[in-house]
């Protein structure tokens, strides 16, 4: 009887033991494919992440720039400085252009300020710097109303005896050209940089767009 008990207790061991190592070895390639789940994770994102970046470059791809300092302009100098490619409504594809008198390049007296496309000029601005002795300081190109449809600003500069004074311009987009108000213009006088003059156009909307 003895005997008997001691056999079966030989035998439950050998079970336990045999049942504990298959449970031991079970549960590690478990711990192992947690441990490499984040790095599926990881690759993933990094796969996305160059994916994405390869949109953006194509979607921001620089379109072809227009050279607009070769322009024929005739008996005028083209303003290297103040001349831009534009390409919004309703001059898409054009430039804006600078000239000034060919005596007189630092400043460049004499400034007038057209649009050009295929090299033919398609519009004249109203309201031109007076003088001979103005040029243009600055230029910025922004919608300052809301409208979607950008602005053009001209800082402008006379010479004068006294000294040097403050022209400056603002031009509101239409949609079909650009126009401006000769008194409204008088009221940027005080102001000799864009960002100023655009601050105050912004806040006196109701003066500056028709």
């Amino acid at each position: 009887m003895r005997m008997n008990k001691l056999i079966f207790i030989l035998i439950l061991s050998i079970f336990c033991f045999t049942a504990c190592v298959f449970n031991s070895s079970r549960s590690a390639p478990a711990n192992n494919q947690t441990s490499e789940t984040p790095k599926s994770a990881d690759s993933t994102v990094k796969t996305e992440e160059k994916t994405s970046g390869s949109d953006v470059k194509k979607e921001e791809k620089p379109a072809a720039k227009i050279d607009c300092t070769k322009i024929d302009t005739g008996d005028k100098e083209i303003d290297k400085k103040q001349t831009f490619p534009i390409d919004f409504i309703p001059f898409e594809k054009s430039c804006f252009v600078t000239t000034h008198e060919p005596d007189f390049d630092d400043p460049a007296l004499g400034a007038e300020i057209a649009i050009y496309k295929d090299g033919k000029k398609v519009f004249d601005f109203p309201d031109q710097l007076a003088g001979a002795t103005c040029w243009v300081d600055a230029v910025s190109f922004e919608d300052l109303n809301g409208d979607n449809l950008k602005d053009i600003t001209v800082a402008g500069k006379c010479g004068a005896k006294m000294g040097d004074y403050n022209l400056n311009k603002f031009y509101p987009n239409t949609g079909k050209a650009f126009t401006t108000n000769e008194d409204s213009n008088y009221k940027l006088d005080d102001f000799s940089k864009i960002k100023e003059i655009n601050d105050f156009v912004r806040k006196n909307k109701q003066i500056f767009f028709p």
